[in-house]
Formats: structure tokens, C-alpha cells, sequence
């Protein structure tokens, strides 16, 4: 009955104090010599760049009617500013769309027949389609974390 005891109160001090750090580790923290360094050369504190999570888009390639193969990407979006971030991150449904719709374009064209794909070109393209949604800009720069061709092989 007292290692029960014992081992209940061990975990009740246990998440007590995980708790307690957290809340500590996200308060605000005075500014010091090194953050008034980088704010007086024009850095922010915390000044990015922001990356949004475009999630993993898959398109088929087709021929002939028949679907030969996938392709598989997963898209990280960088944005410049805090802002901009939330912008993207509000219209990502529309972002996602424009990007699918530049992949399945690419598909059609070719680009990804034959056995090397240039990712230099992929991330171009998915990048002026991911800024199509917006008046400004502020996509910076489009990051492939994956891109994969996965051959069907029930033809």
C-alpha cells in the first residue's frame, strides 16, 4: 500500500513539475547584451524565417488513360515575416491547390518521365503557383523535403 502511495506521489510531483517548467520556459525573458546586438543590426528577436507545412501532395502520371506512376512530394513553405506565415497558413487550402494544379501540369508536360527530375525546377514552379493566391510575395522560397516517383505496378 506504500509503494502505491509512494509511486502516486512520485507522479503527481512528476507532472507538477514538467508543468511548472513549461510555464516557466515560455515566459517572456528580459532583453540581454546579445538580443540588443541583433536588434541594432536591423534582426529581430526571434526574426525568422517562418516555414509552414504544405503537407504531402501526390499526383499521378499518366499514359494512355492508365496510371504508370505517383509522385510524391512534401512541401515545406518559408515565409519572411510572422505575418506573411499566418497569411499563407490561412490560405493554405488555396496554396495546396495552386501547387497540385502546377504538379499535375509538370506531369502532363513530361517533366517527370525518364529517370532524373530536376527539383531545382519542381520547387520554381511550386513556388510561383504557391504565391499565385496573394497580392504580395510571401512565399520565399518553396523546400522539397521529399519528392519521389513510386512506379504502379498493377498495370
Amino acid at each position: 500500500m506504500k509503494a502505491v502511495l509512494l509511486f502516486a506521489v512520485a507522479a503527481g510531483l512528476a507532472f507538477a513539475g514538467g508543468y511548472g517548467f513549461g510555464r516557466y520556459d515560455t515566459l517572456p525573458r528580459p532583453a540581454s547584451a546579445e538580443n540588443g546586438a541583433h536588434e541594432a543590426a536591423g534582426e529581430g528577436i526571434g526574426g525568422g524565417p517562418y516555414y509552414v507545412e504544405a503537407g504531402q501532395l501526390v499526383v499521378p502520371l499518366l499514359n494512355q488513360g492508365r496510371t504508370i506512376a505517383f509522385i510524391l512530394t512534401q512541401v515545406t513553405l518559408e515565409a519572411g515575416s510572422v505575418d506573411q506565415a499566418q497569411m499563407v497558413r490561412r490560405r493554405l487550402p488555396h496554396t495546396r491547390s495552386a501547387m497540385l494544379e502546377s504538379l499535375f501540369e509538370l506531369a502532363g508536360t513530361g517533366r517527370f518521365n525518364g529517370p532524373a527530375v530536376d527539383p531545382q525546377a519542381v520547387a520554381a514552379a511550386l513556388l510561383s503557383s504557391a504565391n499565385g493566391p496573394f497580392a504580395g510575395q510571401p512565399v520565399r522560397a518553396v523546400l522539397i523535403d521529399r519528392l519521389l516517383r513510386q512506379d504502379n505496378t498493377r498495370l
